[in-house]
């Protein structure tokens, strides 16, 4: 059986249409920024800390469903941790879906960078916060510990990136 989503890096071909993922979490932002952001991220090479990348979810008929955006951080309790500053599903019929197929990819990169929590940021959705507290924290193989954080964000990823010759929105 196929999966239903397919979770991988975004594409020079996806940037325009994770931008209207992302804008609503930020009125600032315009496709200038986000184009910037998005070539930046994705021509960095390795995992090291503080590095963050940009993985999106498709359908079988490649439209984006989902994206997150997520970077090993060290927390001062937790050690390493996967930082996720935004996840963002974009599907009426299939939001848990899309979020699943998102979260396991996240598990499976945590265990994988030996973190020993992921932290998500669900501000945008309480149906999404609500499946992944009761759901999430049994998706992961090894005890990765999960933390959900509702506070909005107060500083999006694409802001830290001010050395690109655009203007600064304020």
């Amino acid at each position: 059986m196929e999966r239903a989503y397919k979770i991988a890096p975004i594409t020079t071909e996806q940037v325009d249409a994770g931008y209207l993922l992302v804008s609503p979490l930020d009125r600032r932002l315009d496709v200038a920024r986000w184009r910037s952001y998005c070539e930046k991220a994705t021509s960095e090479l390795g995992t090291a800390v503080g590095r963050q990348q940009i993985v999106v979810a498709t359908n079988p008929r490649g439209y984006l469903q989902g994206l997150c955006v997520h970077a090993v951080v060290k927390h001062l309790v937790q050690g390493a941790i996967l930082d996720v500053p935004v996840f963002v599903v974009a599907s009426a019929a299939d939001e848990i879906g899309v979020a699943a197929a998102l979260f396991g990819d996240l598990c499976a990169l945590a265990e994988r960078l030996d973190c020993a929590a992921i932290r998500i940021r669900t501000e945008s959705s309480q149906r999404l916060h609500r499946h992944l507290e009761s759901s999430g924290r049994s998706a992961c193989e090894r005890r990765v510990a999960l933390i959900l954080d509702q506070r909005p964000l107060l500083e999006a990823p694409w802001a830290q990136s001010q050395g690109d010759g655009l203007p600064v929105k304020t």
